[in-house]
């Protein structure tokens, strides 16, 4: 009886351990992830600026093909409302893009970077975050 409550207890701290290391995983991936699509998005916010459209769509779209190739490790780890936010943001983005609308664009580009990094946030081992 005694070895099977010591095997009960190494086989649960054991899953304990691969649980809390997937979650750090996930949270570095995560946040490894949206900076890369930040990042991106940043740059072609850069040349937007200065009337660099072609560019700055050409950036957005690399974003957005960097997030759809993704897209199996979002659905199963993250929220599906906050990936379909994001999804709905990147096609608004497409869209001022696409009318060079500068005023437009530079708003919808600085929501959807927001949300990029709120949704590698919400992945950080935090206090926030466990309570």
């Amino acid at each position: 009886v005694s070895e099977i409550k010591h095997l009960s207890l190494v086989s649960a701290v054991a899953l304990m351990l691969i649980l809390l290391g997937g979650s750090l995983w996930n949270a570095w991936y995560s946040d490894r992830l949206t900076d890369r699509l930040a990042g991106q998005l940043e740059q072609a916010q850069e040349l937007a600026s200065h009337r660099d459209w072609e560019g700055a769509a050409r950036l957005s779209q690399e974003s957005f093909r960097l997030w759809k190739a993704h897209d199996v490790y979002l659905h199963v780890m993250m929220r599906h409302s906050d990936t379909d936010q994001i999804l709905k943001m990147f096609r608004a983005v497409e869209q001022y893009l696409a009318l060079e609308e500068p005023d437009q664009y530079t708003a919808a580009n600085a929501e959807l970077i927001c949300q990029l990094e709120l949704l590698s946030e919400m992945e950080q081992p935090s206090l926030v975050n466990i309570l």
